[in-house]
């Protein structure tokens, strides 16, 4: 055992700037093991992949490093993906509410004129980007038409019970995204979940705002 180690120590010394690398390439990585939110995770993952290249490199162990050759730019593309979404969301609360980020995780949908998108007091498990068409908030007579997100605010509310009714005035394309993966969006990313807040307390202040003014008419 003692002659194992100091045969590491030997081969460390005359192969230290290689090595350092190598070192370098694992503490990157059990960060990324560390890290609970997405953007810092992908970072570490960068780091380690691109040590690993160097390291794996002047060691000729080859398929470590066509694994890093693989993974790196994996991991940069969703680095930059996540990136794109925190600022997006960021940009829609402090500029019209538009919610096009949301767009890569939904799913379409259609309804017919007449169609009950959702009924006040039901369960909401799922949110509605309106991408063509007209809809109708029934309780406080609002039309709201493309690039609206419906139903996000029953997904936060207690027992997630809808706010409102929304019926459609016209045929109406969506896009559907989920309660499950609104809660996967915010714990990779607690940016993401502040900023979707923000635009929550914005929809309703402007809700409330349209029913007190029904209310007064």
């Amino acid at each position: 055992m003692e002659h194992l180690i100091d045969s590491m120590i030997e081969h460390f010394r005359e192969h230290y700037q290689v090595e350092l690398f190598g070192f370098a390439a694992a503490a990157a990585a059990l960060y990324g093991t560390y890290a609970r939110t997405i953007i810092p995770l992908r970072v570490a993952a960068i780091v380690a992949n691109a040590f690993a290249l160097i390291y794996s490199a002047s060691k000729g162990t080859y398929p470590t490093f066509v694994l890093n050759v693989v993974l790196l730019p994996l991991n940069v593309i969703r680095l930059r993906s996540m990136w794109r979404l925190v600022h997006e969301v960021d940009a829609a609360t402090n500029d019209d509410l538009n919610v096009e980020w949301l767009r890569p995780y939904m799913n379409p949908r259609d309804f017919r004129a007449g169609d009950f998108l959702m009924r006040q007091g039901e369960i909401a498990n799922e949110a509605f980007y309106v991408s063509a068409g007209e809809v109708e908030l029934v309780e406080i007579e609002k039309t709201l038409g493309p690039g609206t997100l419906i139903g996000e605010i029953g997904l936060f509310t207690p027992g997630n019970r809808r706010t409102m009714s929304v019926r459609c005035r016209t045929d109406v394309h969506t896009a559907v995204i989920t309660y499950d993966q609104f809660k996967e969006l915010y714990f990779q990313n607690p940016q993401f979940g502040f900023s979707l807040l923000r635009l929550i307390v914005a929809r309703l202040q402007g809700n409330a705002e349209l029913s007190r003014q029904a209310k007064l008419s």
